[in-house]
């Protein structure tokens, strides 16, 4: 009787052994998958981050070349317009008002006035001084002004937002540079009569909110653009939005469409 408890025993003990095994194989399993998984996102991440670092070098070089050509621009094709502009202004002042080409005369000068500005315009908007300089509200503000003088359509701007934002510098010129492309195409393709922005923060994200009556797309229209499309702005707007982690979203509404472009704060700013 004694034997068969005893072989029970060491049965018992050995299917508990044998369980005890088989509990400590499995965690020491899951926590060797558990490593991996932990490997294998932080590859992931580092790989994001590394990507994320070629795309901002290239968005960095090509600002470096953009301020290059806004250089030449304004220092060199500016002054010789510039120049122009005066001798010609002069030249004017002493043709009498009754010659017959005094009329073509000062047409010539209120387009080389244009064209003056223009330069001086372009070459603004390729380095962002004065954005730089004034932050982002008072730099939406003036391309607004500047947008409704120059086309003569209703546009408005308005900020929300309390205080003065101050973020990371970089982002905040690549975020312009997405609103300021937006603003070009919407002008040129949708070719809306009034214009609405709205600048806001949203939990922790800044928001902008682009309201207009002219021709819309929706979401599909501009990834299937963004996806077909070989012009460089859309290519440069997915390049930035992807470097400030930003989102951009489409909507066609009864009358004209919106546009709200979005980027996470992640607490790098201070109201001053």
């Amino acid at each position: 009787m004694e034997k068969e408890y005893f072989v029970i025993f060491v049965v018992i003990s050995a299917v508990i052994f044998s369980i005890g095994i088989g509990l400590l194989i499995f965690a020491l399993i899951q926590l060797h998958k558990k490593k991996q998984i932990e490997l294998i996102n932080e590859y992931k991440l580092e790989l994001k981050n590394k990507e994320l670092e070629k795309m901002a070098a290239v968005v960095q070089a090509q600002e470096q070349e953009r301020g290059k050509i806004a250089r030449n621009l304004h220092d060199e094709v500016g002054s010789i317009l510039s120049m122009a502009n005066r001798n010609l202004k002069c030249i004017i002042k002493h043709v009498p008002e009754k010659v017959d080409y005094k009329d073509d005369l000062d047409s010539t000068l209120e387009i080389l006035e244009q064209s003056v500005d223009k330069i001086r315009s372009i070459s603004h908007n390729m380095i962002p001084h004065f954005l730089v300089k004034f932050g982002l509200v008072k730099t939406l503000t003036r391309l607004v002004e500047q947008t409704e003088k120059a086309l003569r359509n209703s546009c408005t701007f308005e900020s929300k937002l309390v205080g003065d934002l101050v973020i990371n510098q970089q982002h905040e010129i690549n975020f312009y540079s997405i609103v300021l492309e937006l603003f070009n195409n919407l002008m040129k393709h949708a070719r809306p009569d009034s214009v609405s922005l709205v600048l806001e923060k949203q939990k922790e994200n800044l928001v902008l909110t682009i309201q207009h009556d002219g021709v819309a797309i929706t979401q599909a229209d501009y990834e299937y653009l963004l996806e077909k499309a070989d012009g460089l702005g859309l290519e440069s707007i997915s390049l930035r939005l992807k470097i400030i982690s930003g989102e951009l979203e489409y909507k066609r509404q009864n009358k004209g469409g919106a546009i709200s472009l979005s980027m996470p704060l992640n607490n790098q700013e201070k109201h001053v």
